[in-house]
C-alpha cells in the first residue's frame, strides 16, 4: 500500500503489508517514565499514537530522538501519543537504570517503556515483516489502526533510507489529524 505525499509516492520496503490492519496491544511493557500507554484507552481517549522501537547505543535511535520530541511537542495537545518502546539484544541492555540514563541522555519526553521479552515488538513484525532493522516507527490513528510505518533506521526530516518521500507522507497524515483523531 502506498502513501500519496506531494513529493511523490512512499511505500517502506518492509512493513507495508501491515497498513491498515488493526495494531496490536502493547503487552509485557515496563513503563520507565511517563505514562503508562494502552491502545485501547488511546483509543477511548480519540488519540493516534506514533511508537518507535528504539535501543540503547542505536546510532539511528539518537538521531531520531529530536524528530520524536517535536513530533510530541507539536501534536501532543491535538492527540498524538508519542511513546518509545526500547528492546534490549544483549543482557547489559536489560539494565532498566542504562535504559533510564539513554533515554536521559536522547532527551526523550515521552513515555518510555522496556519490552524485554520482545512480546509486543514481535507482534508488530520484528524479525518476520521487518528484517534489516528493529528500530521501526508506526502510526496508528484512533480507531487502532496502522496508519503508517517506517522500516528502520533513522526517522527525522535530515537523514534515513528515502527521508524525503517518507517524511513528506507522514507529514501528509499527520495534516490529516482530525481524521486520524
Amino acid at each position: 500500500m502506498s502513501t500519496s505525499a506531494s513529493t511523490g509516492e512512499w511505500t517502506p520496503r518492509e512493513g507495508a503489508e501491515l497498513i491498515g490492519s488493526e495494531a496490536p496491544e502493547l503487552e509485557g511493557i515496563e513503563w520507565l517514565s511517563g505514562e503508562p500507554v494502552s491502545l485501547a484507552k488511546a483509543q477511548e481517549d480519540g488519540k493516534a499514537v506514533l511508537m518507535r522501537f528504539w535501543l540503547t547505543e542505536c546510532p539511528y535511535c539518537t538521531a531520531t530522538a529530536p524528530a520524536l520530541n517535536e513530533m510530541h511537542e507539536r501534536y501532543g495537545e491535538r492527540g498524538l501519543t508519542v511513546v518509545g518502546i526500547h528492546h534490549p539484544k544483549s543482557e547489559r541492555a536489560r539494565d532498566h537504570e542504562l535504559v533510564r540514563a539513554a533515554a536521559e541522555r536522547m532527551g526523550l519526553e515521552f513515555a518510555v517503556g522496556v519490552d524485554d521479552q520482545w512480546k509486543t515488538i514481535r507482534a508488530y513484525g520484528v524479525g518476520t515483516a521487518f528484517r534489516n532493522f528493529t528500530s521501526v516507527s508506526f502510526l496508528i490513528d484512533k480507531a487502532g489502526a496502522i496508519r503508517w510505518v517506517h522500516d528502520g533506521g533513522e526517522f527525522h526530516r535530515g537523514g534515513g533510507q528515502d527521508h524525503q518521500r517518507c517524511n513528506a507522507a507522514f507529514e501528509s497524515l499527520l495534516g490529516e489529524l482530525g481524521s486520524l483523531l
